[in-house]
């Protein structure tokens, strides 16, 4: 029997079975376009990674590629300097005054100390120190600190004997020595503990003494340490030149020996003795004492390092009268014939006193009288007929008032008032060296000017420079200064200065054979309250030997002797002590036959 289909009524749904299926293929569309997105934006990021993958394989092995091998070099192996040996200084004759020795150097390995309290008690006695200084330098997580550098030999074996294992270690390095001790002290300066100049000729030629460093590299190893055994020399070092010095260190130790003996009697607070050849400005000796060694520089004051020489400024006194000679003669303003009345004393302006010294007193003098006897009064009377301005320029040509020059560090310039300022009494008392101040060293300049026919000298200290293999790379030519008087005046004065030691107050300094050109200072010292010290002296004597034909220009100082202080009895004879000895060990023959033999 056949079933009859139903109709459906207008405005009714149809089933559920009959929509379902539109439905499902839309949400399979729906599921398929989710699926598309994601895997697209999975696409996205794993390209956008690929890409940033790429991009950073192409930073690290293209544009930072060295950057990176250099910090890589750096962690695998490490570079340090290999120091170059100084090189030493010399005297005029190629004998040592300093040298380089080996010494031991002292480092700690922090990392591989387990007890680094109980190292440190034990390794501070051994080298003189404290035990808490050792104990702040052992930073756990260093692998090198120094402990000591360039020890004495007994230091470096008492630290082996005490067998503190890996965590100690020792280099040798070049140590600066000055074999002649005390010796030239503040002409050579010393080096520091890394061999860098810090004063006197160590510290002027230091850019020819110091070389080059070199360059090696190590490997490290996985803590980081150095691998020594694995050096590998990159750039060898070069060493210092030699520094041939003017000095004669046989004429050095006479200025000492006699310098010394002469403090020991006179009991001065310092002393000094220069020493030059006025023909080329060479210093053959340079003598101070009190001295220091520059082998344990750092157990005096630095004050004594000071080259007093050079950087001490004293007013000259009567020294300072045969440039008061130069000066007048040269201008015209006396005839060397010419008679002073002088008397025993002069009234000037601002109603002062000038009087001779010890009371003495004497009437008529020439110019030569006055360098002769040393007349104060005769010198203020020829200062006051030269004047302030041709005085002062004069005083400035022999080089006062500014440094003289010397390849050696720390040179003052000394006081010269300018003209405006020479009020009062300071025109007649800059006649005799009082009012102005110099330092030694110019006024032994000065005396050299005179001995060099006027030509103003060049002082030096460097004489060669020779590289490691022992050839010449520099040779200073003698430096040529204007004239600052005319020939024949400085040979009058000179003849002047010949008379003072034959018949003045330079006798203590007379050479048997040798005619002596000299003149003796005794000035009194400048008190800081004004005035001057009543019972304080610098003595002085400034002397050319031999006179006729000039090998050595000399000055002594002595500062405030005790007893005695005049120059002519305490320093002429310092004088003739030491320049007595040069002259036969620079074998000049005498210009006169002995007194015992005429």
């Amino acid at each position: 029997m056949t079933r009859r289909r139903s109709r459906r009524p207008p405005g009714r749904t149809p089933p559920p079975g009959r929509r379902a299926f539109p439905r499902a293929a839309e949400a399979e569309a729906e599921h398929q376009r989710v699926i598309r997105q994601r895997a697209t934006a999975l696409f996205i990021l794993l390209a956008l990674a690929l890409a940033g993958l790429g991009a950073r394989l192409v930073s690290l092995h293209v544009v930072q590629a060295g950057a990176l091998e250099r910090m890589a070099a750096r962690q695998q192996t490490g570079e340090f300097l290999i120091e170059p040996r100084r090189g030493r200084l010399l005297d005029r004759w190629g004998r040592s005054l300093a040298v380089n020795v080996d010494a031991e150097s002292i480092y700690a390995v922090p990392s591989r100390i387990a007890d680094r309290r109980a190292f440190a008690r034990a390794v501070a006695p051994a080298m003189g120190l404290r035990a808490d200084d050792v104990l702040s330098r052992l930073v756990p997580d260093r692998h090198f600190v120094w402990l000591a550098r360039k020890v004495e030999p007994q230091t470096a074996a008492a630290v082996r004997r005490l067998g503190l294992g890996e965590g100690i270690g020792f280099l040798t390095e070049p140590r600066r020595q000055y074999p002649n001790g005390t010796l030239a002290a503040h002409v050579l300066g010393f080096a520091g503990i890394d061999n860098q100049g810090l004063a006197g000729a160590e510290l002027a030629f230091d850019h020819y003494l110091r070389g080059r460093a070199g360059l090696a590299r190590v490997e490290r190893d996985a803590m980081g340490r150095p691998r020594l055994e694995t050096r590998t020399i990159v750039r060898p070092p070069v060493d210092g030149a030699d520094v041939v010095l003017t000095i004669d260190q046989v004429l050095q130790h006479i200025a000492e020996r006699e310098l010394d003996a002469t403090l020991a009697t006179t009991r001065a607070a310092w002393g000094a003795i220069a020493m030059l050849d006025p023909e080329n400005g060479e210093v053959l000796a340079l003598a101070v004492a009190p001295r220091f060694d520059p082998n344990a520089y750092e157990r005096v004051p630095p004050e004594r390092w000071n080259n007093p020489v050079l950087a001490h400024t004293y007013e000259p006194g009567s020294t300072f009268k045969v440039v008061l000679a130069a000066a007048a003669l040269d201008a015209g303003a006396v005839d060397a014939r010419e008679v002073f009345r002088t008397g025993g004393s002069l009234r000037v302006a601002g109603g002062y006193v000038i009087r001779e010294a010890r009371g003495r007193r004497f009437e008529r003098q020439t110019l030569a009288d006055v360098i002769r006897n040393s007349s104060n009064v005769g010198a203020a009377m020829i200062a006051t007929r030269l004047g302030v301005r041709r005085y002062h320029d004069a005083i400035r040509r022999f080089g006062f008032g500014a440094p003289t020059g010397i390849d050696l560090p720390g040179e003052a310039s000394g006081l010269v008032p300018p003209p405006e300022q020479w009020r009062g009494a300071v025109l007649q008392t800059a006649g005799f060296g009082q009012g102005v101040s110099a330092t030694p060293l110019q006024v032994l300049v000065a005396g050299a000017t005179l001995a060099r026919d006027g030509l103003l000298v060049r002082p030096r200290v460097l004489r060669a420079v020779r590289d490691p293999d022992g050839r010449a790379i520099e040779v200073p030519a003698p430096a040529a200064g204007p004239q600052v008087v005319a020939p024949q005046t400085a040979r009058r004065v000179l003849a002047m200065m010949v008379e003072a030691v034959a018949h003045g107050g330079g006798t203590q300094a007379a050479i048997d054979g040798y005619p002596v050109a000299g003149k003796t200072g005794t000035a009194q010292k400048p008190s800081p309250a004004g005035g001057y010290l009543p019972d304080s002296y610098v003595a002085s004597f400034l002397g050319i030997v031999p006179a006729d034909r000039p090998r050595l220009a000399v000055l002594v100082l002595l500062d405030d002797p005790r007893g005695e202080y005049f120059g002519s009895v305490v320093a002429a004879p310092l004088f003739r002590a030491v320049a007595s000895q040069a002259l036969w060990h620079l074998r000049v023959a005498p210009s006169q036959a002995p007194t015992a033999a005429r």
